[in-house]
């Protein structure tokens, strides 16, 4: 019998060291987790911000982790190079990166897309807020891009100080400064 329990109780650690070592199975995949969280981040994360047009699908690419690339006419550009007729880059779907995936264009129709730069290529990241829906995404971004406001306090107001007060501190120093030479020069000397 005492054997048995050390025994039961190292099979008990045992398989629950294993169970965390394993880590989550296939059935237990994290759910989708952008990098990108908010407006603000994906516009200060991304190289261009574009309203775009989508004229045609191209067709996939032959790169490692295959893309998809559309044609694309930039509509307005909020910010980066991206101007004229681009070729945007997607993750096809069914491959996600991170648990996501990007809505797959549509010809003909209108995006905001963040745009991270991919040679001559522009990349719109599953793990970026990209949307059909420009309406929502528009005043965000330019609720992003707009400066800070400044607003200023009120002069100080009133006579200026007279040369007493502001010469006051450097005279007291100069004060203490010659006292302590003149008590420096009484102290007895030691001789030897």
């Amino acid at each position: 019998m005492r054997r048995l329990i050390p025994s039961l109780l190292a099979v008990l650690l045992g398989g629950l060291a294993l169970l965390t070592v394993a880590g989550p199975g296939p059935a237990q995949a994290a759910p989708c987790q952008p990098a990108v969280k908010s407006v603000p981040d994906a516009v200060r994360g991304a190289d261009a911000v574009v309203t775009v047009k989508v004229n045609r699908k191209v067709g996939p690419t032959s790169t490692k982790p295959p893309r998809i690339a559309y044609r694309a006419h930039v509509l307005s550009s909020f910010t980066g190079m991206a101007t004229g007729t681009i070729t945007v880059l997607t993750t096809p779907q069914g491959a996600v990166h991170n648990g996501c995936s990007l809505e797959r264009l549509a010809a003909g129709s209108t995006y905001l897309l963040f745009l991270a730069a991919h040679g001559n290529d522009w990349l719109a990241a599953a793990d970026m807020p990209s949307s059909s829906n420009v309406a929502v995404l528009q005043p965000q971004v330019e609720a992003a891009l707009a400066p800070p406001t400044v607003t200023f306090s009120q002069p100080l107001a009133g006579a200026p100080k007279s040369l007493r007060r502001v010469a006051a501190p450097g005279v007291a120093l100069v004060i203490i400064g010659l006292l302590g030479l003149l008590f420096v020069r009484r102290s007895p000397r030691s001789r030897g």
